[in-house]
């Protein structure tokens, strides 16, 4: 009821010629990919830096070295795999099939990775971890979150939709985050810590992920048509399609949004640090991801309102302001824990507006290339942007193992020197403040809403025109 209510208040009509105003069953279906896909993402997020240096006993620098690398890699797999997918025809569509047969590889990979053998040498626990994380971000989850991503564009070209099945996704996304940052620890400990509980837990996780991917393929059909073809059939030469999608102006800002949002998670890793030498207890950290992830859960439903009557950048601008404020009131007492709670209230409130309209964004960015150009680049141009969530998350993971080592930080160790605990603080209040800044500064110029309206006219007109809007894919 909330997802149509949410469908009915966003965006202008836009011409419906193929049944793309979808069934609620068929947005859940959607949506709850994003607790397969963060049930991976979150804990690795939170805990896979923490795991390898206090469990496997890998150092803080080279364990952020091996994520940035990774990251990397995944990075650059993601703009491959973007050409890949925008080339994939199937019955079942271009996407779909993608996660179909990622899901395996993702699956039996993470569950590796959180398992490392004990009778490895240094260097064999190092190359270990590093192929176990290539695998399972940069081939298994970079194939199936890619063609998820892409999947928004292709179900549907009505932005009401759109930003419905955002929200969905999104509320399920932050509710496995939530669920992930307050269980995990608390299941780790209950299964005798170590690496028995961080093997129960990545079982758990895994078997999980694996439903919801299948829930996905099975629960949705792609609707819209790529137009990647030239008029005689043949599919354009990926250099002018690389070259088409470097000329559109919102490509980079995205980009940017993208990295500078997902090095905010990336450094969120050091939250289980911050938790256990600033605040005195690392089970702590179950209520910050609380109150980081609740307000987002419950603000989410109100976003497509204010969005539909403000706007996507409007929306964002005020968050950004409202998450500085949270961030200077926490940064009064780093090691009051009521101020930090209240803080990362604030701060959670201010995220909101962007986790809401992140990805019908970067939708909105392929309408404008199609727009502009008569070429629809769905995986490029997610590609693009989870490009920059690896290369943003690999980078703050990365900046999160190597401040701490140069702070003198020991997993090992009892307690923690000065200079780590003043890094910890740097890393989780100070950070993340300076890039909510230049983030606000990238959305005043990626001001695609005001050619929203008329691009959506032209667009469906096009398509009922030029029939490129094709039947539904089983």
């Amino acid at each position: 009821m909330t997802a149509t209510l949410a469908a009915d208040a966003v965006g202008e009509a836009v011409a419906d010629h193929s049944g793309q105003r979808l069934t609620v069953r068929e947005r859940l279906a959607y949506g709850i990919g994003d607790v397969g896909g963060n049930l991976i993402f979150a804990p690795i997020s939170a805990f896979l830096l923490f795991y390898f240096t206090d469990t496997v006993g890998i150092g803080a620098a080279i364990a952020g070295t091996l994520l940035l690398f990774g990251r990397i890699m995944d990075g650059t797999m993601d703009l491959i795999l973007g050409t890949f997918i925008d080339r994939t025809t199937t019955k079942w569509g271009k996407a779909r099939p993608w996660i179909l047969f990622s899901t395996p590889v993702v699956v039996i990979s993470f569950i590796l990775l959180f398992n490392v053998p004990a009778g490895l040498d240094e260097t064999g626990r190092q190359v270990y971890a590093f192929v176990m994380y290539f695998l399972c971000l940069g081939v298994g989850f970079v194939g199936s979150n890619l063609a998820y991503h892409t999947l928004l564009s292709v179900i549907t070209s009505n932005s009401k939709m759109r930003v419905s099945l955002t929200v969905i996704r999104t509320f399920f996304a932050l509710f496995t985050t939530l669920v992930v940052n307050f269980v995990t620890i608390p299941i780790v400990t209950s299964a005798g810590g170590g690496q028995a509980g961080w093997t129960v837990v990545s079982i758990i996780y895994g078997a999980i992920s694996a439903v919801t991917f299948l829930i996905v393929f099975f629960g949705t059909k792609e609707r819209v048509r790529t137009t990647l073809e030239k008029d005689d059939g043949h599919k354009l030469p990926v250099r002018q399609t690389v070259r088409l999608l470097l000329g559109n102006p919102y490509f980079f800002l995205a980009f940017g949004f993208f990295f500078l949002n997902y090095l905010l998670v990336g450094t969120s890793s050091v939250g289980i640090f911050f938790a256990k030498d600033v605040l005195g207890d690392p089970n702590v950290y179950s209520f910050l991801g609380l109150v980081q992830i609740a307000p987002l859960l419950i603000g989410m439903w109100f976003m497509p309102a204010i969005i539909g009557r403000v706007g996507k950048r409007k929306a964002i601008l005020v968050g950004v302001a409202v998450s500085v404020i949270g961030a200077l009131i926490t940064l009064v007492d780093p090691t009051n824990f009521t101020l930090v709670l209240v803080g990362g209230i604030i701060r959670s409130i201010g995220a909101i507006p962007a986790a809401a309209g992140l990805f019908a964004l970067v939708a909105d960015v392929v309408d404008y290339g199609e727009w502009k150009t008569g070429v629809r680049l769905d995986g490029m141009n997610y590609a693009a942007a989870t490009a920059g969530q690896n290369f943003g998350a690999g980078l703050g993971a990365a900046l999160v193992g190597w401040l701490l080592a140069a702070a003198s930080y020991d997993g090992l160790a009892a307690t923690q020197p000065q200079s780590a605990v003043g890094m910890e603080i740097f890393l989780y209040l100070w950070l993340p403040l300076i890039v909510s800044l230049l983030m606000g500064v990238i959305i005043y110029f990626l001001n695609i809403d005001k050619d929203l309206p008329r691009m959506q006219r032209d667009l469906a007109a096009r398509r009922a025109t030029t029939e490129t809007v094709r039947p539904a894919a089983g």
